[in-house]
């Protein structure tokens, strides 16, 4: 008898649980879903969060917390099986709640929250009480967790109804969105592409309208890659203004780059409900909470004519021609609404992921890596980790190469910062992050005085599955706000255009001539536009592209309210509640 590995074990075991507890979801339609007709499905499928509750207050036909829910088991059952975003199945628990909200309305007349009968997906690191928080380690099945986090608390007092948790990649500290429990979460527009991460299979999930609204995580762009890559909506916010307690990583104690739990939707208002619930909570538990900030959502009314910065070029990758145009669009739809919008350089990316590379591998990520614990290492993580694996002569050597020989400056910066490094070494790069921060504030805040900043997520659209193993250094645009700890939002603008956004690589070709000037990174640029690059406008069209939206530290009202204007501004484009649904129509299997 052949031997099987234990995490083989492992993952198969968690594999029928989730199978099981995908059949009871279809049981649990048939049970109680025979009254939903195909028109009551389109219609709860295309309302945002707050239209779920008013409906279900004004009892409008139908609508019931127990059909909402059974409709988006029913959604995310098929979203599921088609690209892979599910972790835990809350099935039974979830209906089972449903239940108790509608008898609960029955009897008061009074829904119980504002997100009464909302179904809510988290993503996995969030403790549910007596659910695994696996994170994709095959060793961490059946250690059901001893109590909610916080965020789930207070999703439920608000009457939201937690009903699956979603894929994350290994460690959380790439933007594929794979592991060897889960397996890989496939992007909704291309089976054959990531969903992003960490938040991956969040973001999957709600741009396939698999759920309602969610609930991600971000140190290094883990809410906005997914969101760009999928075609959602979704807010970083700074550290302190949600809560965390309850929502585990893989590196605890690690505060030098601040990682902070955020708000996933399939529209700014839905984003910005979850938002006002989470700050409005936080008031009364920062006495107890770590970190957290007593300050509930503000108010804010923003002037007429809003002064914008923007950017296509961070200086390491220049944006394909799609995100370009991306940003382009947004610009000139604000424009046309009577805002400034002003072309600027950002403050030093490299700088930035200098820092971040810098802290991020002082420890050798040795604690990071602790985890795995026997599981295959994700080849996502090969380029991240890599640095400090190197002896010190070979690093140095390397990187010496890179500046002399191969005349890629920027690569062989962030090789030589990617080492070990001893307290003093790390109170230093601290430092030196803390000046570069403050800066950057300067020339954004003061001296340009920008009401907030548009600019590309990634350099490209969504990327092949594990195309990102040697690409771990586009995550710079994303990184760059992580480090200088600014909310930043995310919205879709447009789709990848197989003629509009391809490259002729003709020497009288813009765009081209201005890549081949770039001072940037020639091994990843290369990687990226040369000869059998990942960037493929053909292979790539129909994929959603996204822009991030900056404010400053905090400024998470700002910033949502800016992005109701670029996103007002921008008009109707195909994303929203049911959108997905719509185009997808024709090739939904039957339930």
């Amino acid at each position: 008898m052949l031997w099987t590995p234990t995490w083989q074990v492992n993952r198969d075991l968690k594999a029928t649980e989730q199978r099981k507890a995908i059949n009871l979801g279809k049981k649990l339609y048939r049970d109680y879903g025979s009254a939903i007709t195909s028109q009551l499905e389109a219609d709860i499928l295309s309302a945002a969060s707050h239209d779920i509750v008013r409906n279900i207050q004004e009892r409008k036909g139908g609508w019931t917390a127990t059909h909402v829910l059974l409709v988006y088991i029913k959604a995310a059952t098929r979203s599921h099986e088609r690209n892979n975003n599910l972790t835990e199945v809350l099935f039974n628990q979830a209906v089972k709640r449903a239940l108790d909200l509608d008898e609960q309305f029955e009897k008061t007349g009074k829904v119980s929250g504002p997100l009464h009968g909302v179904p809510v997906s988290v993503k996995d690191q969030v403790d549910i009480h007596n659910v695994d928080t696996t994170m994709g380690l095959t060793h961490a099945i059946n250690r059901p967790a001893e109590q909610d986090a916080t965020l789930i608390r207070i999703l439920l007092r608000a009457g939201a109804i937690p009903f699956v948790k979603t894929n994350v990649p290994q460690t959380m500290l790439s933007f594929e969105c794979g592991n060897p429990l889960f397996g890989a979460s496939r992007n909704p527009y291309d089976p054959g592409r990531t969903t992003g991460g960490s938040s991956g299979g969040e973001g999957a999930l709600l741009a396939s309208d698999g759920s309602a609204l969610g609930i991600g995580s971000d140190i290094g762009g883990s809410l906005r890659i997914p969101a760009h890559f999928s075609g959602c909506f979704s807010l970083k916010p700074c550290h302190g203004r949600f809560p965390s307690t309850g929502c585990r990583g893989f590196n605890p104690g690690f505060t030098a780059i601040p990682s902070s739990m955020g708000p996933m939707g399939r529209s700014v208002a839905d984003v910005e409900l979850l938002s006002r619930v989470m700050l409005d909570a936080s008031v009364d538990l920062a006495q107890s909470e770590t970190g957290l900030l007593p300050l509930a959502y503000r108010s804010v009314k923003l002037p007429k004519k809003l002064r914008i910065g923007y950017f296509t070029n961070d200086g390491f990758c220049r944006a394909s021609p799609a995100c370009q145009r991306a940003v382009r669009a947004t610009v000139e739809a604000l424009r046309r609404e009577g805002h400034d919008c002003v072309k600027f350089e950002p403050p030093s990316p490299i700088e930035a992921m200098e820092h971040f590379v810098a802290l991020t591998s002082a420890g050798r990520y040795e604690t990071l890596l602790s985890f795995l614990q026997g599981d295959p290492q994700e080849s996502s993580l090969f380029l991240v980790t890599l640095g400090p694996k190197l002896p010190a002569f070979v690093r140095a050597a390397a990187a010496w190469l890179l500046d002399n020989v191969v005349g890629d400056a920027q690569f062989a910066r962030l090789l030589r910062a990617s080492k070990a490094k001893s307290v003093i070494e790390m109170q230093e790069w601290q430092h030196r992050k803390d000046e570069y921060v403050q800066r950057s504030r300067k020339l954004l805040w003061e001296e340009h005085e920008f009401d907030a900043v548009v600019c590309p997520v990634q350099a490209t659209p969504a990327l092949k599955h594990g195309e990102t193993w040697n690409l771990s250094p586009l995550a710079i645009g994303t990184i760059l706000w992580n480090v200088i700890d600014s909310t930043v939002g995310v919205l879709p603008v447009t789709r990848v255009s197989s003629t509009v956004d391809a490259i002729s690589r003709t020497a009288d070709d813009r765009w081209w001539a201005a890549h081949t000037a770039s001072p940037g990174s020639k091994l990843v640029e290369t990687r990226v536009y040369g000869p059998g690059g990942v960037y493929d406008a053909e292979a790539m069209r129909g994929l959603p592209v996204g822009v991030q939206v900056v404010g400053r530290q905090w400024d998470e009202e700002r910033v949502l309210e800016v992005m109701k204007v670029v996103d007002g501004a921008l008009g109707p484009r195909g994303f929203g509640p049911g959108e997905y649904t719509k185009r997808e129509k024709g090739r939904e299997k039957v339930y």
